[in-house]
């Protein structure tokens, strides 16, 4: 069961929140697909601060690129990790995604770094430049030279290259002379003096090092590409770190999946595939418990760049004063407003015209085979089904890690212990990353002023998994898979959701292993083994994106088996055929364009 200090704790969280911060209303959507964003609402999701702090402003526009003195910043460069630009000319010239952040940082750790002497804190704390949800969950499609930007839609991203390349970038700046001479002369500017260089080695050194580390945790030999990341597996690895600090053990974030779409998410009650997220405002039976949109959005935050001071401290009233962070959560509740205004795509006009005759014959089909699964969007409530492991016929189960590894990872809970934990004792992160969501939010009071309790609470968060006290010493490849596969828990399960705009999410299945829709539709062993992902044109028949490597030369090779024909673990593109071979190929291609109608 829950303790009953988290729920005083949320209560006492919950009782200074009275009011609504939303976006303020403009006149006319933005972009080229009608979405129903006005221009404020869409520049706030491309732009708006989260409180990732990825690098100093002023060293990500000096930083130059791994291997040569071009600038990591430049914009062709970025987008060759598939960051899409920002519309306009807006926000510096620099990617959808990549938010400036302003804040004080002086209650900061991590981040807190002085590089010039006499360098000022509070309201004149230099800034940082991070990433937000946007840079993840903004999709753009070609096609014959028309481009369509899809707000809310998965990107095609490849961030685990992107993120190594950042920490080659800093670590080749730091050996090479050359490259440090010119970055600290950029960076320090006119102040560029001995004192001042030696400062800012220091603190380079300082963030360097931490990027090290994380970079040590999360390491896996399993290659996302464009389009996939183990959202789980990164934010988990920092719950780690910033718990654990040195001592902080890591576990594999080798279960990457396709980024979620995002519009009408605040209908559902389950938010990411494995349903690890609850939309609802309390739920005490069992003693699970959501805290919420901005708990949900935090806890991405802290997965990408974001910072959390973990104090010590186990009596209720240490806790109750919470954790410092970077999060910025009346920015999370304004993106989230704007994202609960955010309407599905509709088959551009662009495209070829949809068969009505061939859709309607679909309509009927999928009415037939797929709607006890795929609710239609006009229902409000629970407007999907979790379909569990336990329940899931083998040739209708997909890869199992990105659940199964939720369901298993621990680490040793350090500056999180508490009455029941001693800071070397083991525990399951998804209980440590809710207890330090409620931290973060505890330690945000007077932001969290203004935002009323209903707003807070009512779209998902982290819950706490009560019935799982396991000690897990056993081998990835056998035993987490049996445990797994014989276990029944509410965690097992993978989202089927609500198919509103599905045309514009390839490639397809939680894990991204499919790339159109037609190759969905036929059995496992027919569908294909290897594709090309990173291209944006797409294919209106099959749909989906086209299979062949894009001019700019940013693709990937997605492969589903190993050179002996052996299924990749994160990778497997069995599962969901619920009797596809039972369809004649009209069948297949009359639930094609029926679901271009969505």
């Amino acid at each position: 069961m829950m303790q009953q200090s988290h729920r005083l704790l949320v209560a006492a969280a919950m009782a200074i929140m009275p009011t609504i911060l939303a976006f303020s209303s403009a006149k006319s959507a933005a972009g080229i697909t009608d979405q129903g964003w006005t221009t404020t609402e869409q520049d706030g999701f491309y732009y708006g601060s989260q409180g990732s702090r990825l690098l100093p402003e002023t060293w990500f526009e000096a930083l130059e690129q791994p291997n040569n003195s071009m600038p990591f910043s430049n914009a062709s460069y970025l987008a060759s990790f598939g960051y899409l630009p920002s519309p306009d000319g807006k926000n510096g010239g620099r990617p959808v995604g990549f938010a400036e952040d302003g804040q004080v940082d002086d209650h900061l750790v991590a981040t807190r770094l002085r590089w010039y002497a006499k360098q000022k804190g509070g309201e004149r704390s230099e800034p940082w430049v991070g990433l937000n949800c946007s840079a993840c969950h903004t999709a753009e499609v070609t096609y014959r030279g028309s481009h369509l930007r899809i707000d809310g839609g998965p990107s095609l991203t490849d961030f685990q290259s992107f993120v190594e390349a950042l920490d080659s970038a800093m670590a080749n700046t730091k050996s090479d002379p050359a490259k440090w001479d010119r970055f600290a002369a950029k960076v320090l500017a006119k102040k560029d003096t001995t004192e001042n260089r030696t400062m800012l080695a220091t603190e380079f050194d300082r963030l360097l090092s931490w990027e090290k580390q994380a970079a040590s945790l999360n390491q896996t030999s399993l290659r996302y590409g464009m389009g996939r990341v183990d959202a789980f597996g990164h934010i988990y690895n920092k719950i780690a770190m910033f718990s654990g600090g040195a001592k902080a053990s890591g576990n594999s974030p080798d279960a990457p999946v396709s980024f979620p779409f995002l519009w009408h998410i605040n209908w559902q009650y389950h938010v990411q595939w494995n349903g690890i997220v609850k939309n609802d405002i309390l739920h005490e039976t069992g003693g699970d418990f959501a805290y919420g949109a901005i708990g949900r959005n935090a806890g991405e935050v802290l997965g990408v760049f974001g910072e959390v001071v973990i104090s010590s401290g186990s009596g209720f009233l240490d806790q109750l004063k919470g954790y410092v962070s970077s999060v910025d959560v009346a920015n999370l509740d304004r993106m989230e407003t704007a994202v609960s205004h955010l309407s599905s795509p509709r088959w551009p006009t662009i495209f070829p015209p949809i068969d009505t005759a061939r859709a309607a014959r679909g309509a009927v089909l999928f009415k037939a085979d797929c709607a006890t699964c795929h609710k239609a969007t006009d229902v409000i409530e629970n407007s999907e089904n979790m379909v569990p492991f336990s329940k899931t016929a083998p040739n209708d189960l997909t890869d199992i890690w990105m659940a199964c590894n939720a369901f298993t990872y621990q680490t040793t809970v350090g500056a999180l212990a508490d009455k029941d934990h001693k800071p070397g004792d083991v525990d399951k992160i998804d209980n440590l990353l809710s207890k330090t969501v409620v931290g973060v939010l505890l330690g945000r009071k007077p932001e969290l002023l203004g935002i009323a309790l209903e707003k807070v609470f009512s779209d998902g968060g982290p819950p706490v998994i009560t019935n799982k006290n396991l000690e897990f010493h056993i081998d990835r490849n056998f035993e987490r898979r049996k445990l797994c596969m014989s276990t029944v828990d509410d965690l097992l399960a993978y989202k089927a959701r609500p198919l509103d705009g599905i045309w514009a999410t390839a490639p397809y299945l939680h894990n991204g292993s499919v790339p159109t829709l037609y190759d969905l539709l036929l059995p496992a062993k027919r569908r294909p083994r290897e594709f090309v992902t990173g291209n944006h044109e797409f294919d209106p028949v099959r749909v989906g994106y086209v299979l062949q490597k894009p001019d700019n030369g940013s693709s990937f090779d997605f492969k589903t088996t190993d050179d002996d024909g052996n299924a990749i673990d994160g990778n497997s593109n069995a599962g969901h055929e619920y009797g596809v071979e039972r369809l004649s190929d009209e069948d297949r291609w009359a639930l094609v364009e029926y679901l271009k109608t969505l």
